[in-house]
């Protein structure tokens, strides 16, 4: 939890020099309107001034990354105008560098009118970066049919470079044009922030016109998968890779007995780095404005879950292991390696700020016990964690906690709520999480939810993108909760958890058991009909803990066809062991389903 990383020096002074090209028109005249949603990053009302912190993007489908919403006035700079108002926001990379957004714009209703030919786009932005760094954004449109299929060419702007820009900070107006092809349907924009290493590159004021009436889109928050449920508990456990958690079942046979009773994200990130951040992210949907946040700096007095739990009559507790007494504020002590800002609660002066409210829903991991004894006793919600020990962090000489050391814990604390009457007889819902990864890029975490009563189906994967946020809006939507901020509201819950979809990316099942050695195994699976099947796509098998890449060995692998089945052959194996079995789409390593354990005897 205490691994810092360094701002970037000078770049808030820097970039209260940022310059602009003379205003134009966002809009290019046309009958539709702009069909993009939030393409002035306005909507939501919520921007940060904090440039490390990722942000929900109202509107859009975070693809890649952690990109943010960019407050104005994090260096007192004017930006482009929007229509008569002026903006007061931008997006921009945030702290994990490339990154990709998107979203789908339906012009179903003008069918007749872009088949009979003669309909055009104007697509426009403005498109900045950050002196001679080489941070720039791409936008794209791609045409579609009904059925998601390509219709056409690509769209695109042209991008502005370091050198366009002069190596100064400044935004350009760009636009392009052209005409919609026949057939289409709906129009998928996309944008990339690419070589943004130093967290250049900038966009605001997006707007996409049809020459043609269209539809107006409106904002609206994800739909909700999520059922229901009598109680919620979350675990963050901290410092490890998803890699690590996903290639070690040796040493957790706990938490993957999870990931076979539940739901695995496999595309899970945290919005920040380091750690604190990620916690208030899911307890109070920001991660606020200065920087690191270390308890005892008491981050805001601003809403949290604990106010609206109980606001709509509902219970919540939050048990540390150490706190030994409640509310104890106080580092170490009994238990050296007790920290109180495990749970996020004490961050917010109107819990930490009122010792009798503080010591009615802040315990020791012990009092679970005393709690789970009967479903009256157990709170509607609980958020649990380990002391640092435990977690992830440290083992006291400066090394990582052994993932053998955090399933061990996990199994002794989240065993007995699922042996609990509130388990059994009611609908309970666990949600795991990690903080931060330790070295693996865009702080890839493993998310896994498990729940009571069917309600998770079991040993599902989703390669959906979801953030901390993602877990903030899944906890609200099962409980019945309001949203605390934009970034929460407008995040997409874990949805997947609980209606799998198969709908957009490819699935591979199949007999997953242990097979003879040099016996067969057949895996059958089911490519979208957007699929583009050529010779690089393939299904590959790796010994277990290898990655895809150019530097492994593949062991197997079978280029499918668009559905059907692929048998393998286990004496192509390099031996008895345990193998991953991997999807890979025809653009390389970046798409893939999976890893689905094969074991083989």
């Amino acid at each position: 939890m205490r691994l810092r990383r360094s701002a970037l020096g000078g770049l808030t002074a820097l970039l209260g020099t940022l310059i602009f090209a003379a205003p134009a028109p966002a809009q290019a005249a046309g009958t539709s309107g702009n069909l993009i949603v939030n393409g002035n990053a306005e909507a939501g009302g919520y921007c940060t001034n904090d440039w490390s912190a990722a942000t929900t993007v109202p509107g859009w489908t975070t693809q890649a990354g952690g990109i943010n919403v960019m407050c104005q006035s994090v260096a007192s700079f004017g930006l482009p105008s929007d229509g008569n108002t002026p903006g007061k926001a931008f997006f921009a990379p945030g702290n994990f560098g490339d990154g990709s957004m998107s979203q789908n714009v339906d012009v179903s209703s003008a069918a007749s009118a872009i088949d009979g030919g003669g309909v055009h786009y104007n697509l426009s932005g403005w498109l900045g970066g950050w002196t001679v760094y080489s941070g720039y954004v791409a936008v794209s449109l791609h045409f579609q049919d009904a059925n998601g299929n390509p219709v056409g060419a690509t769209a695109k702007l042209p991008t502005v470079s370091a050198t366009d820009r002069g190596l100064s900070t400044k935004f350009l107006s760009r636009s392009a044009t052209g005409s919609v092809p026949a057939g289409t349907r709906h129009i998928q924009v996309e944008v990339q922030f690419l070589s943004t290493s130093h967290e250049a590159g900038y966009l605001d004021n997006l707007s996409l016109t049809l020459d043609t009436p269209v539809a107006a889109p409106v904002l609206t928050a994800p739909v909700s998968q999520v059922p229901g449920y009598d109680h919620v508990f979350t675990v963050m456990m901290e410092n490890t890779d998803y890699s690590e958690v996903m290639n070690d079942p040796t040493d957790t046979p706990f938490i993957h007995s999870l990931m076979a009773k539940g739901a695995t994200m496999t595309d899970s990130h945290a919005v920040y780095h380091p750690s604190d951040e990620n916690y208030l992210a899911i307890a109070g949907g920001d991660t606020y404005t200065q920087g690191a946040t270390y308890f005892p700096n008491i981050n805001s007095p601003e809403q949290n879950l604990g106010d609206t739990i109980e606001a709509a009559g509902k219970t919540w507790k939050a048990y540390e292991q150490g706190m030994v007494t409640p509310c104890n504020l106080t580092n170490g002590g009994s238990d050296s390696y007790y920290e109180p800002d495990d749970a996020p609660f004490v961050n917010y002066t109107d819990i930490s700020g009122n010792k009798a409210r503080c010591a009615a829903h802040l315990f020791d991991t012990t009092q679970l016990t005393t709690d789970l004894k009967s479903a009256a006793t157990t709170p509607n919600y609980a958020w649990i964690a380990a002391d640092d020990y435990y977690d992830g962090e440290s083992s006291g000489n400066g090394s990582s906690t052994s993932l053998k050391t955090q399933d061990g814990w996990l199994q002794q604390t989240l065993a007995p709520i699922m042996s609990s009457p509130a388990w059994t007889q009611q609908r309970t819902l666990i949600l795991l999480t990690w903080d931060e990864s330790e070295n693996e890029a865009y702080d890839h975490v493993a998310t896994v939810a498990v729940g009571s009563q069917g309600t998770v189906p079991a040993g599902t994967t989703s390669p959906t993108h979801y953030d901390h946020y993602s877990v903030g809006r899944t906890i609200e939507a099962a409980l019945g909760l309001p949203g605390l901020t934009a970034n929460d509201t407008y995040a997409t819950p874990l949805n997947d958890a609980f209606a799998p979809s198969t709908a957009t990316t490819p699935t591979l099942t199949g007999d997953l058991n242990a097979v003879s050695n040099g016996g067969n195994v057949t895996f059958r699976y089911a490519l979208p009909s957007t699929a583009q099947v050529n010779a690089k796509n393939w299904i590959g098998i790796y010994p277990a803990g290898v990655k895809p890449g150019a530097q492994s060995s593949l062991t197997w692998a079978y280029t499918p066809n668009q559905s059907g089945a692929a048998t393998f052959s286990t004496s192509k194996l390099s031996g008895a062991g345990s193998y991953d079995v991997y999807y890979l789409a025809n653009d390389g390593y970046g798409v893939l389903a999976g890893p689905f354990r094969l074991t083989v005897g």
